[in-house]
């Protein structure tokens, strides 16, 4: 019973540190309602205003089994074909996060319109065309969505973060709460955006899109979809 019990306090510790603030995930709370009830209010609209990507199975996939599985098409294709396509999702989230951070330009256009009311208009989308039932194991089983989220809201933190130290070095002249509070504060919140972001585009190309794709088109296994598949075209 006390390993258990100590197993759940690390794990309830380990969640408290990645914990973004209230007050990122009010923003969050306020845009995905808003997005869901545009989606259910003006289907139409939410279809031409957000891009659903391969979440509602508009995707033709091209699969071809090798004859024979080689070190060489291993490596030719997970590193180099699919493991490309994760790095090129990971330094383009990467990117975003930097914008939102130092400059907040990616803020309202990306993370507040583009993700968080995204996601509601999306909930709303999925259950309309799916049913409530297959849109909830599609969002469940789609595990880079919340982390994409997650980091999105440490982001608006790590925003807040900085400039709010920054401003008040201006106005107190205490340059040492400003470089401790960055050391500190600051670039542990950095790391773990990079970390989650890493992750978030590993499980998008590695799980999510197969997952969606088993419910939403036809079953294949995962390791047939994953050692043959040749191109994923969305529309």
């Amino acid at each position: 019973m006390k390993k258990h019990e100590n197993l759940n306090k690390k794990v309830i510790k380990c969640l408290k540190r990645i914990a973004p603030s209230k007050y990122s995930f009010l923003i969050f709370i306020l845009f995905y309602v808003s997005g869901l009830v545009f989606a259910i209010l003006k289907p139409q609209y939410a279809v031409s205003s957000f891009y659903y990507g391969f979440f509602l199975g508009n995707m033709d996939v091209s699969i071809q089994l090798p004859d024979i599985i080689s070190l060489n098409y291993l490596q030719n294709h997970f590193i180099y074909y699919l493991g490309q396509y994760s790095f090129g999702i990971f330094l383009n989230n990467i990117m975003l996060m930097v914008l939102c951070i130092f400059t907040g330009i990616a803020i309202v256009p990306v993370m507040l319109t583009g993700l968080f009311a995204f996601s509601g208009s999306l909930t709303g989308m999925l259950v309309m065309k799916f049913g409530i039932f297959k849109a909830v194991l599609i969002l469940l089983g789609s595990f880079h969505l919340p982390l994409e989220i997650l980091a999105a809201l440490l982001s608006i933190d790590a925003f807040l973060k900085f400039y709010g130290s920054f401003a008040n070095m201006v106005l107190k002249h205490d340059f040492g709460a400003f470089k401790s509070r960055i050391k500190n504060e600051f670039l542990p919140l950095i790391l773990k955006i990079i970390v989650i972001l890493a992750v978030a585009a590993m499980l998008e190309v590695f799980w999510s899109t197969w997952w969606v794709y088993i419910l939403t088109n036809h079953y294949i296994s995962w390791y047939d979809f994953y050692f043959g598949v040749r191109s994923v075209f969305v529309y």
